[in-house]
């Protein structure tokens, strides 16, 4: 074993590779067997074999480097991850046409965990973050999810001759969790170039009363589907959903719940932009979305659109204290204004919504960008990957 500082790509601590990368300055992809911090460039162009694989519950650190696959770019199933991405970009190349199951381009996917940080990342055309299936961690600010400072393009759930619910972020995880965030991120999607669902979707996701989960401060445009002239759409912006099986336990217990959305901007959004489709204890305010249900080139959308709506969806009888309020809404449908909200069964209420007056125009979404634009330089927040990091580690490097 030969012990050595690293800090560029190369051989590191308790990784091997796997399939052959095909691109200049990529390497092949590594499974992770120990804690540490790594940092490289990696691909797989195989959607069977992801081009970072994390098999160990110790901390792993990824920083200042580049992934690029065809399927999941970073995976940790079955240990328990304590894993931190940052200052990383990640790219989805084209699917392989012999999958065996459906491998979304995940930018990040884990189930069990303890820990997980994504902060200044860029990704584009992946299937975003999937967090689940059941938190290990501690309850403490050291075991929880953090999600911020993000740049995302184009999420994509399409694969080989078919497509996958994806989102930027989907929590869908059991046991209540606290501290946890998604915040400051910018999802920029294009019509025609992605395929998302739900922009953000928490499943049977909780946080706690003293300790709710934060989605605030993220800027979102676009929400299509494939192709983006179609009628049927079903994603959108952000939604608390608490989808339901036999077995799953007390629905009230497991449902999604303790969770706060605010301050955040939506843009040019199909379908709806904020949802409760499910669940208890959520709270949804200081929002804003801004649609004129027009692509650039003036074309009118051809499905629906709406700012808000909240109900009992699964009619499980776990949906209740749940509020919208003092959110500020213009939305245009296909041939004039569309003020629509729906609550109809009274388990969400809404109060002290703001009803933007006048034509929504592509000029009045352009507007609502450099809105965001103004925030992030209020408040010294840079999204994205930052200047690389010094930092060294005298970690053995194991040489395959």
């Amino acid at each position: 074993m030969l012990f050595a500082y690293y800090y560029t790509q190369g051989h590191l601590p308790g990784a091997k590779k796997s399939a052959e990368a095909t691109t200049a300055g990529y390497d092949n992809p590594i499974v992770i067997t120990k804690g540490g911090t790594y940092t490289g460039n990696w691909e797989s162009k195989d959607s069977e074999v992801a081009a970072v694989e994390i098999k160990t519950s110790e901390p792993v650190v990824i920083e200042n480097s580049s992934i690029r696959g065809a399927g999941y770019l970073i995976k940790s199933w079955g240990h328990d991850a304590n894993i931190t991405v940052r200052n990383t970009s990640g790219y989805g190349l084209p699917p392989t046409p012999w999958i065996l199951y459906e491998k979304p381009r995940r930018f990040l996917i884990v189930n069990d965990f303890k820990h997980v940080v994504v902060e200044n990342c860029y990704m584009e055309n992946t299937a975003g973050i999937y967090v689940g299936d059941a938190y290990k961690g501690d309850g403490s600010p050291d075991n929880t999810i953090k999600i911020r400072y993000n740049k995302a393009r184009n999420i994509d759930g399409r694969i080989h001759n078919s497509w996958y619910r994806s989102q930027f972020v989907q929590f869908n995880f059991r046991n209540p969790i606290q501290y946890a965030e998604i915040a400051w991120n910018e999802v920029i999607n294009e019509p025609n170039k992605s395929l998302v669902e739900d922009n953000i979707n928490l499943s049977n996701s909780r946080g706690t009363p003293a300790s709710p989960i934060r989605i605030h401060n993220n800027y979102i445009q676009g929400a299509y589907p494939y192709p983006a002239d179609s009628k049927e759409f079903s994603g959108g912006g952000i939604i608390a959903d608490s989808w339901y099986e036999e077995g799953m336990g007390d629905p009230k217990e497991v449902a999604t719940a303790y969770v706060k959305v605010y301050d955040n901007q939506t843009v040019n959004l199909g379908n709806y932009n904020y949802a409760i489709a499910g669940g208890n204890n959520i709270e949804v305010f200081n929002n804003r979305a801004v649609n004129a249900a027009r692509f650039e080139n003036g074309e009118k959308f051809q499905m629906w659109t709406q700012g808000l709506y909240g109900y009992d969806f699964y009619k499980k009888n776990a949906t209740f204290n749940n509020t919208f309020h003092n959110n500020v809404i213009g939305i245009m449908g296909q041939d004039a204004r569309n003020d629509n909200h729906y609550f109809p069964d009274g388990t969400v209420k809404e109060h002290s919504n703001t009803f933007i007056k006048g034509e929504i125009t592509k000029q009045s979404e352009r507007v609502e960008y450099e809105t965001w634009k103004s925030k992030l330089e209020d408040n010294h927040i840079q999204l994205g990957p930052l200047p690389a990091l010094t930092t060294r580690s005298n970690a053995p490097v194991t040489v395959q």
